[in-house]
C-alpha cells in the first residue's frame, strides 16, 4: 500500500510553509478559508509506472507508481494568483525538492500553469494552477517464505 498520508502531509506542509497561504483539498463541505489559498485534488491515486514488482532485502515487495494531483491557487487578485502559482510550481519543482526528498516524497514532474478562473455567482474567483506527478512505491509484505522452501506439504489429504 501506498503512503497516502505521508504524501499529503509533506506536500501540504512544505506548500503552506512556502507560500504563506493555507493549502486545503479541494471538494469539501466546509467554507473555503479567505483568499489567497492554495486547493489540491488528488487526480490519480495510483497510475502504473511501467515497473514490475521487486523483491527488497526487508521482506518488503514494492512497485513504483505515479500519483498525480491538480493544484490550484484561488484568490480575488488575478497578479496574487498569478505569482502564487509560480511560486508553488517552482517550489515543487525546485527549491523544495530536498525537504521532500528527505520525508520519502519525488516530484517526477510538473505540468504548466494555465489559467483556471471561475465565475461565482456574481464575484469573479481567479485561479491559476498545474498538475504535479510524485513518484512513489505501492508496497506488500512478502508472502512467500524468504528462504524459498516448502517444509511441508498436503496433497491428496496427505502431507
Amino acid at each position: 500500500m501506498t503512503d497516502n498520508n505521508n504524501l499529503r502531509l509533506a506536500v501540504c506542509e512544505g506548500l503552506k510553509n512556502y507560500l504563506g497561504i493555507p493549502v486545503i483539498r479541494a471538494g469539501q463541505n466546509a467554507e473555503p478559508p479567505d483568499y489567497p489559498y492554495l486547493s489540491y485534488t488528488v487526480t490519480t491515486l495510483e497510475s502504473a509506472n511501467n515497473g514490475t514488482w521487486g523483491e527488497y532485502k526487508d521482506g518488503i515487495d514494492r512497485i513504483p507508481v505515479t500519483q498525480t494531483w491538480s493544484i490550484t491557487v484561488q484568490s480575488d487578485k488575478e497578479g496574487e494568483s498569478v505569482e502564487l502559482a509560480c511560486k508553488a510550481r517552482e517550489y515543487l519543482d525546485n527549491v523544495g525538492t530536498q525537504y521532500l526528498n528527505d520525508r520519502d516524497v519525488i516530484v517526477q514532474r510538473v505540468g504548466s500553469i494555465t489559467n483556471r478562473d471561475s465565475l461565482i455567482s456574481i464575484d469573479y474567483e481567479y485561479r491559476n494552477g498545474f498538475d504535479a506527478v510524485f513518484y512513489l512505491f505501492d508496497e506488500t509484505k512478502r508472502s512467500v517464505d524468504e528462504s524459498g522452501m516448502i517444509e511441508t506439504m498436503t496433497l491428496n489429504k496427505k502431507e
